[in-house]
């Protein structure tokens, strides 16, 4: 089994793009998010989640050694013979010794390293005009993934509203954490020779065929 890393600033469309690849190609990807796993955990108000919102709700990046405890639990949701991909789960440097040990638990190794290079205008700009539903956890956009009913889910026709760490400000401390840490990140896995990189200032559809290209897809 194979496992992938997707990874770029806020705004940069991992998320949409990991979802196309789930729609193209069912039953064969696990989509492992650490964003996802935050939000869960602090709905259900676990003692883990309701700690590390002290620090995305701010934009601040989690402190490593609670993602990973986090990480641990959330992991096993997902099934062992599907090819996984991780969002985002290593956002320092710090963070790439325990996402190899985590890894070597489950005899895997890290296949990819994607990275959605995306300039900080272009970024609050996408996430100023994104929405999300609190039922199903689907994301909108009034630009690139309009909903059919204006403020309404399409799945659920569930009201649609702002994301908490979409606020522009928020983001924008996002962007500067993010800026913080991914140079060393992409030397070492460039190093690893593992590093692709892909310009996410294209549309939905362009971005979506590269993956494709990069991951070596085309056969499936």
């Amino acid at each position: 089994m194979k496992t992938f890393m997707i990874h770029g600033p806020s705004g940069s469309g991992k998320d949409t793009q990991i979802n196309k690849l789930v729609e193209k190609f069912p039953n064969k990807f696990e989509r492992i998010a650490t964003g996802d796993m935050f939000r869960t955990n602090f709905q259900q108000r676990t003692a883990d989640g309701l700690e590390a919102h002290k620090y995305w709700g701010e934009g601040k990046w989690v402190p490593a050694d609670l993602v990973y405890k986090m990480l641990a639990k959330w992991i096993q949701l997902f099934s062992e013979k599907e090819d996984w991909i991780f969002v985002s789960a290593v956002r320092a440097p710090s963070q790439i010794p325990l996402f190899d040990s985590l890894l070597q638990k489950y005899g895997r190794e890290l296949d990819l390293f994607i990275h959605l290079k995306l300039s900080e205008e272009k970024a609050v700009e996408r996430m100023s005009l994104r929405k999300i539903c609190p039922v199903c956890g689907a994301i909108y956009h009034s630009k690139y993934k309009p909903e059919k009913k204006e403020g309404f889910c399409d799945n659920d026709d569930g009201k649609l509203f702002p994301r908490e760490d979409d606020k522009p400000e928020i983001v924008k401390v996002r962007i500067q954490e993010y800026n913080r840490t991914i140079e060393p990140i992409l030397a070492e896995y460039q190093s690893r020779g593992v590093l692709k990189e892909i310009d996410a200032d294209q549309s939905i559809e362009a971005i979506h065929e590269e993956f494709i290209e990069v991951m070596d897809l085309g056969k499936d």
